[in-house]
């Protein structure tokens, strides 16, 4: 499956939106298909580089164990280890400033371990990647009023 992207402009510096993309243990309270997520390792520097999540969208849960990278300044990588629905399910969260407001863009790359239309994984995915992104900007503007 080709990768897939969503781009939103928040309002809000490259740093906040950062800070709420690596603070994983809050995401249930923003993503309602997370139903917990865990943090099972991190790096020397505090940051996390394992986590559990447990996800249920309508019709399925899974559990995932993912590696946590920081290829850049304004980057965060997820890729799976372990799980049931996908053999391959990377993330790259980036995020660049343009002044006032920034540019997040959310990158996904999936493998299904069941049969599935490739059309009909692109949609799911489309779906789920409009919700994170949009929820993700929700999570940022709220916080930055409050």
């Amino acid at each position: 499956m080709p990768v897939l992207s969503k781009t939103v402009e928040v309002s809000a510096d490259a740093a906040s939106i950062m800070a709420i993309v690596a603070d994983f243990e809050a995401y249930p309270q923003w993503n309602d298909g997370i139903k917990g997520l865990w943090v099972l390792a991190r790096y020397d520097d505090g940051r996390p580089s394992q986590l559990r999540l447990d996800m249920a969208v309508p019709g399925m849960e899974s559990t995932l164990i993912q590696a946590v990278y920081y290829p850049g300044a304004n980057q965060i990588q997820t890729v799976l280890q372990q799980g049931d629905l996908f053999s391959k399910q990377e993330q790259l969260f980036s995020v660049v400033a343009t002044g006032a407001s920034s540019l997040l863009t959310v990158d996904m790359d999936v493998e299904t371990t069941m049969p599935v239309p490739a059309p009909v994984v692109k949609q799911l995915l489309n779906n789920v990647l409009d919700r994170l992104a949009e929820n993700l900007k929700q999570r940022v503007e709220q916080l930055g009023t409050n």
